[in-house]
């Protein structure tokens, strides 16, 4: 453990490091996912886990709030925030573009993005490439549109530099509340 403080999941009560969680504000009465950890307010730090949020929202809502809802929102929030950072990643060019170009790399630490449109032959041949495997959750047009290319993108990988670390923590949630 770091000298970080610990935070406790207001579900499960698990405790960890503040990377581990997602955190909730209440925004209009709801818990709101603050993905970014910029919204202001009081948190609730929670598992990236679908069993979690429900026993966060039932514990806090009392059923008054569909926790379905809750996931579909932070689902929403996760990807959306997980593209904006390829797109920077990519601006700041530390990605490799490409099945072939990556082939060509030896398997290192770092995000691989693969799309959904891409056979699952080509996709379980690339898996070795990345530490963390983002598989099959977005399109080869919304990949291609983060790396703001005038064509589809089938795989793209993101060194573990700068914003490549903060790729890397958001997709292991995204990929934890998708199991």
């Amino acid at each position: 453990m770091s000298d970080m403080p610990e935070r406790t999941c207001a579900g499960c009560r698990k405790k960890g490091e503040k990377e581990e969680f997602i955190r909730f504000v209440m925004f209009d009465g709801k818990p709101f996912p603050d993905i970014k950890g910029t919204l202001p307010g009081r948190g609730f730090n929670v598992c990236p886990r679908k069993d979690c949020i429900k026993k966060f929202v039932k514990k806090q809502f009392k059923e008054k709030i569909s926790h379905e809802a809750v996931v579909e929102e932070t689902l929403k929030q996760l990807k959306n925030y997980l593209l904006s950072l390829l797109s920077v990643a990519h601006k700041s060019r530390i990605t490799i573009v490409g099945q072939d170009n990556i082939k060509k790399m030896k398997p290192e630490e770092g995000t691989l993005f693969i799309s959904k449109n891409l056979s699952r032959k080509t996709a379980e041949n690339l898996k070795r490439y990345g530490t963390t495997v983002i598989d099959g959750i977005f399109s080869s047009e919304e990949i291609g549109n983060a790396l703001k290319k005038e064509t589809e993108i089938g795989t793209v990988f993101v060194k573990p530099l700068g914003i490549g670390k903060k790729i890397e923590i958001t997709g292991k949630k995204l990929k934890s509340l998708l199991e």
